[in-house]
């Protein structure tokens, strides 16, 4: 029935397929069969699960995840349904709500197909119960995300043939990028530099999850010197035999860049930039600190702020002798402003007690909020911090993204003016590249909206907020507001008195 899924014994794949484990992921380069292992995983589960003393069916429910709607359409569901095709396997729903019923023998499975790409789908997530949750293309959900949909493990009911022998999560995946949770969960990246205690702890391998990292799809090729000279292909490889001929070296011949290769087919950890980068002059060499940079006592810090509800944004540091120092990052996900304010005082508290703290951000910050009354300035009033918007005309993008262009290419004898800590590991993901260009339904060439570009936001409100943008069209920069003056034993903001 439905297509031969043939996996080599002894192979990663063969063995994610048979685990049993609670979350199993799977990282793997193009052609690996990462993905029909996923669907052949879920499958065997669904003929595994404990028969109904009603009827006798075996129930199980699933979902299939994936971050965008045309990806899920466009891989995903087609990956499924070419695996486990409806006339062999039940009816496919593809109206709002993606679904495939699958009716054979004795097993009786629900497949719900899912894009978390916007709050609402969250939430949807969270109202649900699943024998098992499995994502597709793992690189892009976030760490709350996945750890949300254990949540989700309560199907079947006992009248259903529950408790079963196994529920839990799958991934699959390509190399993720260097910020991502999973690569620092794996130890494929080290952990950020300047972690609290408290975060490092969320980035432990549980014990009893698996992660079955797959052959790399090619060998590379070194002359005497040690220089790469081309690449071969890998006789590790798995899948190789349901390959077309040529499949590799098709994808060498198109490859946009060593970075590409690395990630796609080497199966390693490197970023991928996938349009134009919104500041090609950013250099990690040259603007990333070789260490951690520590906020330095009795000098004033800058804090700016996104407020996007998804992913709020925070960065926070210092600007000495027309040095700006980017100290640390915090970004959020899926936290109104009531939640991220108190996070950004403790951070505060710890980090920088009894320094004077200036506080910028985006200007739709005074927005009222859709569900309250407050905007996202008067909540962190109430927490103890004023924040001035940042001055800029219409907010213009255009304006701010020039502010930090300027100060990344103002390097007065070879000295950079921007300096990045390492601990700011999305912010400088985002700056070497995935904070990119895309065209917009008008036709324009914007900034791709994700975490990456809040960050990045956060970036130009805090470089114009320290005075670049005046210093950008040669006006010297103006303090727009007094700074608070931290005290950490009455843990609150307030406005020195002068």
């Amino acid at each position: 029935m439905g297509q031969v899924l043939d996996f080599k014994a002894g192979t990663k794949v063969a063995d994610f397929v048979s685990s049993d484990g609670l979350c199993d992921i799977i990282q793997g380069p193009f052609g690996s069969g990462k993905t029909k292992a996923l669907c052949a995983r879920i499958m065997r589960h669904a003929q595994d699960q404990v028969k109904s003393p009603v009827d006798g069916f075996r129930y199980s429910r699933f979902a299939i995840i994936r971050n965008t709607v045309p990806d899920l359409v466009r891989t995903t569901i087609r990956t499924w349904l070419e695996t486990f095709p409806e006339r062999e396997y039940g009816r496919f729903i593809g109206g709002a709500m993606k679904q495939h019923i699958v009716r054979f023998a004795d097993v009786d499975c629900i497949v719900d197909f899912l894009s978390l790409d916007k709050e609402d789908d969250i939430r949807k997530l969270r109202s649900t119960e699943y024998t098992g949750v499995a994502f597709n293309e793992v690189s892009f959900a976030l760490r709350e995300l996945f750890v949300e949909s254990f949540r989700c493990l309560r199907y079947p009911e006992p009248k259903h043939g529950g408790p079963n022998p196994w529920r839990g999560i799958l991934a699959d995946t390509n190399p993720p990028d260097e910020d991502h949770w999973l690569a620092i969960m794996t130890g494929q990246v080290e952990m950020p530099v300047g972690l609290p205690e408290d975060e490092q702890a969320k980035y432990a391998w549980p014990e009893g999850w698996g992660f079955y990292k797959q052959p790399s799809a090619l060998i590379e090729k070194f002359d005497e010197r040690g220089l790469l000279t081309g690449y071969e292909i890998n006789p590790k490889a798995e899948n190789l035999s349901n390959l077309p001929k040529g499949y590799y070296d098709e994808l060498l011949t198109a490859a946009p860049s060593k970075a590409w290769i690395d990630s796609r087919l080497m199966n390693r950890i490197a970023l991928v930039a996938e349009g134009q980068p919104v500041w090609p002059m950013f250099r990690r060499e040259f603007h990333v600190a070789k260490e951690a940079l520590r906020p330095i006592p009795g000098r004033d810090v800058i804090v700016a702020l996104d407020f996007g509800r998804v992913y709020p944004a925070a960065l926070f540091g210092q600007q000495i002798t027309d040095r700006n120092y980017i100290q640390f990052e915090i970004l959020g996900f899926n936290e109104p402003a009531t939640v991220f304010a108190p996070k950004v005082k403790r951070f505060l508290e710890t980090h920088y007690a009894d320094s004077k703290v200036r506080f910028t951000g985006d200007p739709k910050g005074r927005d009222k909020g859709q569900a309250t009354d407050q905007s996202s300035y008067e909540i962190y009033a109430w927490h103890g911090m004023q924040i001035v918007p940042c001055p800029v005309k219409g907010n213009d993008i255009q304006t701010r993204t020039e502010a930090v262009a300027f100060v990344l290419n103002d390097n007065p004898s070879g000295v950079n003016r921007l300096v990045i800590s390492p601990a700011c590991r999305t912010l400088i993901t985002g700056m070497a590249g995935r904070y990119h260009l895309v065209r917009e339904e008008d036709g324009e060439l914007r900034p791709k909206k994700d975490k990456y570009s809040n960050l990045c936001d956060t970036l130009q409100y805090w470089v114009i907020g320290a005075g670049e943008g005046r210093r950008m069209i040669g006006v010297r920069p103006a303090i727009d507001a007094k700074p608070f003056l931290y005290h950490k034993a009455r843990k609150s903001m307030r406005r020195v008195v002068s």
